[in-house]
């Protein structure tokens, strides 16, 4: 009886220590981030409300969270066309509202390395549920460019109006991959 007892008590800590540690997990902390994660490929074709084409596909990868006020951004991206070298890109700012997102940084690598950039995207639930995600075009222009928006690269504009001096953003479907945007709940 005295074993069985023991068994008890040591069933118990085990249990105990297991509540304990998923009590700590990090999904706790995502969940209370705004996050755009996924990737793959667009075009050819011409954007939504726009004269923009492209001639050629382009790819893309995408992992950003933020904390949900948009502090403490990290992460990186890709963009370009299949076939040639494609940009590697450091996130400084992400916006999501809803299921649009915006990220924007500085490109690492490339003929543009040292650039400013954005992209936006919308999550529609993905192929399965009937709509495919969008993209845009990464719209790229040198860091000290009076175009972007105040406090760029660490501030980002609307994933829902863009900004001024780019107008509102044109996005194609993704045609193979998804996108996945989270907005973090509102305390």
């Amino acid at each position: 009886m005295k074993k069985f007892g023991l068994y008890l008590v040591t069933l118990a800590a085990l249990v105990g220590a297991g509540v304990a540690y998923s009590a700590v997990s990090p999904s706790t902390k995502l969940q209370k981030q705004d996050r755009v994660y996924g990737g793959g490929q667009f075009g050819p074709g011409c954007f939504s409300n726009s004269t923009l084409c492209f001639a050629n596909p382009r790819n893309f990868a995408v992992d950003a969270h933020a904390e949900g006020d948009g502090s403490e951004t990290a992460g990186n991206s890709t963009y370009g066309t299949p076939g040639f070298t494609e940009n590697f890109r450091s996130v400084r700012c992400l916006r999501v509202e809803g299921n649009r997102a915006v990220i924007g940084g500085v490109i690492e690598s490339g003929a543009n390395a040292g650039f400013g950039y954005v992209e936006y995207f919308v999550d529609r639930g993905g192929p399965g549920l009937g709509d495919r995600d969008l993209a845009s075009p990464s719209l790229l222009d040198p860091l000290d460019s009076l175009g972007w928006p105040a406090g760029f690269p660490s501030t980002c504009p609307s994933p829902t109006s863009g900004w001024p001096a780019a107008g509102p953003p044109v996005y194609l479907e993704v045609d193979e991959g998804d996108i996945v945007v989270q907005d973090a709940p509102s305390d």
